[in-house]
């Protein structure tokens, strides 16, 4: 029997993540080698004697951001409630928050699927009253409206916000010519 093993490391986890916030040198993942070297002796004595483990390092799919493969690139539209006395510095900052944590490790699983509804719904009820709503508009010339709202991963992928503050836009209301 083979026992296909998807592994993301915590140094790694950790070096990614500072690298997406702080720039610098993207860091590699281990290799498939450097992980049954790491883990075989821990893993070994668990499986069955016909097993063989195979090791697969574990990737992250950026969405959003400028570190983000083009196709995947977006703005976020967001209308602000103007009854709010809050500024749209802080509704930025809120609503990337809000992306951060809808992206946390633990509410993903490799090869998952996004769906912007989803994100959507959970931006909303972070920043309930003060945003009345927020649409996603693809970056690259061609995409249209709507072209991000599903996007899938493969098996050995796990999604990640690269998105900051620079990705959203403040505008008064919805129309045609804010969607493309």
């Amino acid at each position: 029997n083979i026992v296909d093993i998807y592994m993301l490391e915590r140094t790694y986890d950790n070096l990614f993540r500072v690298w997406l916030q702080d720039g610098g040198i993207k860091p590699a993942a281990s290799t498939s080698d450097q992980l049954r070297i790491s883990y075989s002796g821990k893993l070994n004595p668990l499986k069955s004697l016909s097993d063989q483990i195979v090791y697969h390092p574990v990737k992250y799919k950026i969405l959003f951001g400028s570190n983000a493969d083009e196709e995947l690139q977006a703005t976020f539209k967001v209308v602000k409630n103007t009854k709010t006395n809050v500024t749209d510095a802080v509704i930025k900052t809120r609503v990337i928050a809000a992306i951060n944590e809808f992206f946390a490790l633990d509410n993903w699983d490799f090869g998952d699927a996004f769906y912007f509804t989803e994100l959507a719904a959970y931006v909303h009820n972070q920043l309930a009253p003060d945003l009345l709503t927020a649409v996603i508009v693809p970056n690259q010339a061609g995409q249209t409206f709507g072209s991000l709202f599903q996007i899938n991963s493969a098996a050995d992928e796990i999604f990640i916000s690269g998105a900051t503050v620079d990705d959203v836009s403040i505008i008064t209301a919805l129309g045609a010519n804010q969607l493309a």
